[in-house]
């Protein structure tokens, strides 16, 4: 190929990856009604006046619901009255008492002019905290104060040096809202913002958090969304990155304070309103997968994380749908239809293809956001016959049975004694398409009213029918042996069959037919509780046991005392073959020098085999270490000294 062939493949190519909009996951789900709803209710204890920073919380969620605030009126003399002159107060309860007179928008005017000498005297303060510096800064422009542009460039310096000195997250959050306000001096927080998102930890692939949970991660977010707004830069995060913080933060919605209540609605708020990327929630709607004749349509809901309807409605497609029984792609690019009466709503009619019963996963693509959903289809079954009857059981003759049409009962009862056993074949067919058919779940029910000690009980035993090779399904129950199941009684039972699974609309439970049921007696002297029947409050299964005591192993026989004595001697003979040879060889101890240190060395040392002694009779290790660890200290300075005296005096003597 000729080089100006390749260059035009490359151009088109390129051309091609750069027409193709990027896409974009969408979020796991949105904040619905009933999130919404318990939300405000843990909002309102907020409404009790009993603190400043509450009530805040509690009159910021209600604004972010777009909710009537309560006893407005109430609320404003609750902060002016917390407003006075107080010199002392924080910048904190300042900043609550400002931003919530600022939200309710009708309170009489505040002392102004004190308020703000006490903010202004915390920003010029070097010692201040970053969280002071954000409490009295927000306040301070809340009050309609300019900062001067010396004091802007020594809140720079003050920010730069506290993020040099300790740069964690929480410090970050505030330094962010704060420099959202300095104007182009705050442009130094921007390129800090890339290397916070690196520090949020992902969870299972889904979901993006920062350390210390909900309030730091409210917090980051709604700092850099302000700061990138107030300069008009998006900020250096991913339309992916934006998603898994809002899946955190929308699997918070079970928040239980206040302050979180109020927290994870600033975050979400601020995420569905971020003019950069607004994350889109693509779900099924109501969380009905299930798919049949009767409702044979697939319903995407596709909103904001409020559940609102986009601004503009996108083209929603199903880009394909897989089987997952065998990966058979059964839909290519097929397009949904939007709803008339909700614009949240898009539907395609998945019955038009005649798939087949099972699950299947949905690739859903809308605009340039996309998602999985899986759906169920849903089969009905049909009973293609039902036989039921006795045999022998050890099966010398065939078994009589007879064939019972759903849902009618067998009008004559069965009975069967303890030589015979219960015989059921049945068989299932899908509507559908009219062939056999395997459910997971098959169950034969025998139950029978039983009087028990206290009151009538209904009692039942539950066998699983297993399908052949041919799907037909066959039960048989061997009287005899199955007496102890029964608890050996007697009498007649209702025979029912259930048939059930995860993908038929018609799950039925049919009453067959009654059978008499003649178990063999009891037999043995072994204890039999019947579990049929069941239990008796008089029982002896109730009453208290006798208390089981620990019986530690009995010890070995020990030797005579005289053979012990005999071999401790053999023992401690070499030592008094020791001393005698001392004594034979005329030991000469004429040079022992009587000094401090030599008798406290001999001495340390006679204690330590001494003390090896006793802890081979009755101490254990731990304490023995720690009388070892006294006793050897002073013998080895001892020893030390008394070599260093030895060795003088060897050298003086030559």
């Amino acid at each position: 190929m000729k080089i100006s062939q390749w260059i035009v493949v490359v151009a088109t190519l390129l051309g091609l990856s750069f027409a193709a909009p990027d896409i974009t996951p969408s979020t796991n789900s949105y904040l619905t009604d009933d999130d919404k709803n318990r939300l405000q209710k843990v909002l309102e204890p907020g409404f009790k006046l009993s603190d400043v920073q509450s009530t805040y919380y509690a009159v910021l969620g209600y604004k972010l619901l777009a909710k009537a605030i309560p006893n407005s009126a109430e609320i404003c003399k609750y902060l002016a009255k917390n407003a006075g002159n107080d010199a002392d107060m924080s910048p904190e309860t300042i900043f609550y008492i400002v931003s919530t007179w600022q939200s309710i928008g009708s309170c009489q005017s505040l002392p102004v002019s004190s308020l703000s000498k006490i903010l202004a005297a915390v920003i010029e303060k070097d010692t201040s905290t970053i969280p002071d510096l954000y409490h009295a800064v927000s306040a301070y422009v809340s009050l309609s104060q300019k900062l001067s542009e010396s004091t802007i460039s020594k809140l720079v310096k003050l920010l730069q040096a506290a993020l040099k000195k300790d740069d964690n997250l929480l410090n970050l959050g505030y330094i962010y809202h704060i420099a959202a306000v300095l104007g182009p001096a705050g442009d130094f927080a921007l390129d800090k913002i890339e290397d916070t998102i690196v520090q949020a930890d992902e969870v299972n692939g889904r979901s993006l958090q920062f350390e210390g949970g909900l309030s730091v991660t409210s917090l980051l977010v709604t700092g850099i969304a302000k700061l990138s707004t107030s300069r008009q830069k998006p900020p250096s995060v991913t339309s992916e990155q934006i998603v898994k913080i809002t899946n955190y933060l929308l699997s918070r919605h079970l928040v239980q304070s206040i302050k979180g209540a109020a927290m994870l609605l600033s975050a979400l708020k601020t995420l569905a309103n971020n003019e950069f990327s607004k994350p889109i929630c693509i779900t099924l709607a109501e969380e009905k997968n299930a798919i049949s004749v009767k409702q044979p349509f697939v319903n995407i809901k596709v909103c904001d994380i409020f559940g609102n309807a986009l601004p503009t409605a996108p083209t929603v497609v199903a880009n394909s749908a897989t089987r997952l029984d065998d990966d058979v792609v059964v839909i290519s690019k097929q397009s949904f239809k939007p709803s008339p009466k909700d614009k949240t709503i898009f539907s395609m009619n998945f019955m038009d293809i005649k798939p087949h019963r099972g699950f299947y996963k949905v690739a859903v693509l809308a605009g340039s956001v996309s998602t999985t959903v899986t759906v169920k289809v849903l089969s009905e079954v049909k009973l293609d016959y039902l036989e039921i009857g006795t045999g022998d059981a050890d099966q010398t003759t065939q078994s009589k049975l007879v064939k019972i049409d759903y849902p009618k009962k067998l009008d004559h009862k069965i009975e069967a004694d303890s030589q015979q056993k219960l015989v059921m074949k049945f068989s299932l067919r899908d509507i559908a398409d009219n062939k056999s058919m395997r459910v997971h779940q098959a169950f034969v029910r025998l139950s029978k009213l039983i009087k028990s000690v206290e009151e009538k009980q209904l009692h039942e035993v539950i066998f699983v029918a297993e399908p052949d090779a041919s799907n037909i399904y066959k039960f048989e129950m061997p009287v005899g042996s199955e007496a102890q199941t029964f608890g050996y009684y007697s009498g007649e039972y209702e025979v029912d069959l259930i048939v059930g699974d995860a993908v038929l609309s018609n799950s039925f439970q049919w009453h067959i037919a009654t059978v008499d049921l003649k178990f063999p007696e009891q037999t043995g002297n072994e204890v039999n509780i019947n579990k049929f029947i069941g239990y008796s409050k008089n029982s002896e299964l109730f009453t208290p046991k006798s208390e089981i005591k620990h019986m530690f192993r009995e010890p070995e026989k020990r030797p005579p005392v005289f053979m012990s004595n005999v071999f401790t001697g053999l023992c401690l003979a070499p030592i008094l073959l020791l001393f005698i040879l001392w004594v034979m060889l005329d030991v000469n101890i004429s040079k022992f020098p009587y000094s401090l240190s030599a008798i406290i060395f001999h001495f340390g040392l006679g204690g330590i085999f001494v003390l090896f002694g006793i802890f081979w009779l009755r101490l254990n290790m731990f304490v023995t270490l720690r009388y070892l660890l006294g006793l050897g200290v002073v013998t080895f300075l001892a020893g030390s000294k008394l070599l260093s005296h030895i060795a003088h005096n060897q050298k003086v003597s030559r």
